[in-house]
């Protein structure tokens, strides 16, 4: 397993990677403000809402990215995956 933190602004920032092969179960959570996520377009008007400082797992199908944006400020996400997710 690898734990990775990410900054995260109102500027949408990709928090997991493409893989050519991978299907991935990634656990995510922010900390301090919810988190909006998505693909590269990702905003607060269309992204799917994570509560802050709870565990939201979901599964990456492989060619594709997760991407992230807060409302305000800058804050904080973890993602927990396996290493035979990352490429």
């Amino acid at each position: 397993m690898i734990s990775v933190t990410t900054t995260v602004t109102t500027t949408r920032v990709k928090i997991v990677s493409k893989t050519v092969n991978n299907t991935r179960n990634v656990i995510v959570r922010p900390v301090g403000n919810d988190l909006y996520i998505g693909v590269d377009d990702v905003t607060t008007a269309n992204g799917l809402q994570i509560t802050k400082d709870t565990n939201f797992t979901i599964i990456i199908p492989p060619g594709d990215e997760l991407w992230a944006v807060v409302p305000t400020g800058t804050h904080s996400v973890t993602t927990l995956m396996s290493n035979s997710g990352i490429q």
